[in-house]
């Protein structure tokens, strides 16, 4: 009897081991899944914080579709100042411990961080980055946008058909704004386009008539100005008040609201290029949320931010059970993804960190409005 009895508190004490494992097992599983975190670096204030609203928009709407994955988002505003970009990158991975950063848009602030995210195998996915070096900025630094070689082409392209033989430009002195010009300059050059000037402008300046006096002087058929959005409103409006009236050609970040805010009606008639709206089921669909919880169309920018925050969820879903949640396993994932169909159209990076599939449009702005550019 006092064998049975043993015995039956054996098999009482294993049963109650075993229902603790299982117990303890799920628990853990389910405190993995909470602690997976999302770092989003994005600029929030300064001359170009809409870039971070659409972001934040985009990355709201985006959560209230994930159901099989608990995500945490931390936000850290780099203002697109590299210097702002560096202690926010290092924030999120050193006190956050977010094994992948969505962000910068700032094509500048990812190659200021890229070295960071390379030594501490952290992926750093960027919604925006264009800059033809963010493609050769190590293996852990990603973009779904395409390479400003390809928006300088089409613009080059663009100006001649236009008729225009001579340009003078004005450009963003960092890697973004040296990129579209140095491509830009190549490109038209070799139509037989003359470039009558180069004159550079830093982030900050906000008086731009030196510059425009050179070119004024100079007499060209049209300027070339990749500029950040609110730089670029103010160049533009002060052109016009010189008596600048030729064509202005612009560059992807003109579709912001900023560009209007800062150059009013002077903007009318500005050419640009950005990046291509899909407009096939997922788009529409998320086009119909996002009206209803803010009220407004998605700009083109939000929907590739959209992306980029799925495109960094499903990466960590396609991490196979029982390996870590780490940066170096998100990257072999996102090399893997292959067609993957978003609100921007299709995404693939196919053992590259940048993606391929997407296009360029070709905008104006008719009163007030961004508009696709009809001949």
């Amino acid at each position: 009897m006092k064998k049975l009895l043993f015995k039956i508190s054996e098999y009482k004490l294993v049963f109650i081991a075993v229902v603790f494992l299982v117990i303890f097992s799920v628990g853990c599983a389910k405190k993995d899944r909470k602690e997976i975190k999302i770092g989003i670096m994005t600029p929030l204030t300064g001359d170009v914080a809409s870039w971070g609203e659409m972001q934040r928009r985009a990355t709201e709407l985006a959560l209230e579709e994930i159901k099989d994955i608990k995500v945490k988002v931390i936000y850290e505003d780099d203002q697109a100042i590299p210097k702002v970009g560096i202690n926010a990158f290092k924030k999120l991975i050193d006190i956050d411990k977010v094994p992948i950063v969505v962000g910068s848009p700032a094509s500048n602030v990812t190659l200021a961080v890229a070295p960071i995210a390379n030594e501490r195998e952290i992926v750093l996915l960027s919604s925006g980055s264009t800059a033809t070096e963010v493609g050769k900025s190590g293996p852990f630094v990603f973009r779904i946008m395409p390479s400003d070689e390809g928006q300088s082409a089409i613009m080059a392209d663009w100006a001649w058909d236009l008729g225009y033989k001579t340009i003078a430009i004005i450009y963003e002195e960092n890697a973004w704004g040296r990129g579209l010009m140095e491509t830009f300059v190549k490109d038209f050059s070799a139509k037989g386009g003359t470039v009558l000037t180069i004159q550079s402008s830093e982030p900050s300046i906000t008086d731009f008539r030196t510059q425009l006096l050179k070119i004024k002087s100079l007499r060209p058929d049209a300027i070339y100005a990749p500029l950040y959005t609110r730089g670029a409103g103010l160049m533009v409006k002060q052109a016009r008040e010189m008596g600048l009236n030729q064509q202005i050609l612009g560059a992807d970040v003109y579709g912001t609201p900023e560009l209007i805010q800062a150059g009013g009606t002077a903007v009318e008639g500005i050419l640009y290029i950005t990046f291509g709206e899909y407009h096939g089921p997922e788009y529409q669909d998320f086009a119909k949320r996002y009206r209803e919880k803010y009220g407004k169309v998605p700009e083109t920018y939000a929907a590739y931010c959209y992306d980029t925050f799925m495109i960094a969820v499903e990466a960590i879903r396609q991490i196979p059970k029982g390996q870590e949640i780490n940066g170096t396993n998100i990257r072999e994932q996102l090399l893997k993804i292959n067609d993957y169909r978003g609100v921007t159209g299709v995404t693939s990076f196919n053992n590259s960190n940048s993606a391929t599939g997407k296009t360029f449009d070709k905008m104006t702005i008719v009163n007030g409005n961004h508009v696709p550019y009809q001949k």
